[in-house]
């Protein structure tokens, strides 16, 4: 690569994206060319998780605490990285839990299940580490579910009916007001990062030359 590295003195990089953005394999992809670690959220190993896609309602709660405690123990991970001086490349944002909660959990007057993981929350997670760097990957609905069909047949049928749909708008919601690190979004509907090298290329050009805590990234910049 020719982007020169000087430049990108970062030591810990956020990747985001709704579900089918790339994120996990950009992430990794990043944290080879930095020599860094490759932090995944795995959510794969949250036990909740299949049952909360089969039944929505009786699971979001279980599912979210499992992923707010699994994110507490990455923050070990970030500042143990940080105190010798290593990078850090994660495949999820610490406060993703604002993305997912009101999609996910119910905030009916008299149980109300966003309060109490809030509560929850507020008790468990120690101060998070900010991110000298974040990637959002803007993809549509149709680019997202071309990759999960990659990933797997039948894996866009594992979402129940809109949720696909109601957590890309989140994320858009949620990007389009977040100030707390400096920010690129990368349109990913048409950009492959992970496997084009010219793609690859011009992300790392940008991240390089990126002023100011907020800067876009689309196809027509090649």
């Amino acid at each position: 690569m020719r982007t020169e590295q000087h430049k990108m003195d970062y030591r810990y990089i956020v990747v985001e994206g709704a579900i089918g953005s790339g994120k996990s394999e950009l992430a990794r992809r990043l944290a080879g060319y930095f020599d860094a670690l490759y932090l995944t959220e795995s959510p794969e190993t949250n036990p909740f998780l299949e049952l909360f896609y089969q039944n929505a309602a009786n699971h979001g709660l279980a599912t979210e605490l499992h992923f707010l405690l699994r994110r507490a123990k990455a923050i070990d991970i970030i500042n143990a990285e940080e105190a010798k001086n290593g990078r850090v490349v994660a495949d999820f944002l610490l406060e993703k839990d604002k993305i997912f909660v009101p999609v996910v959990l119910d905030d009916n007057e008299n149980a109300n299940e966003q309060t109490l993981f809030w509560e929850a929350k507020h008790k468990i997670m120690p101060e998070m580490p900010v991110p000298d760097l974040v990637i959002y990957l803007q993809t549509g609905g149709a680019a997202a579910e071309k990759r999960l069909r990659a990933r797997g047949e039948g894996m866009p049928n594992l979402f129940p009916e809109g949720y696909l749909g109601r957590i890309n708008e989140e994320y858009r919601r949620f990007f389009h007001l977040y100030d707390n690190a400096p920010l690129l979004i990368a349109n990913n509907d048409e950009m492959d990062f992970t496997g084009n090298d010219d793609h690859f290329e011009l992300l790392l050009r940008t991240i390089s030359h990126m002023q100011g805590n907020r800067h876009y990234l689309n196809l027509k910049d090649i």
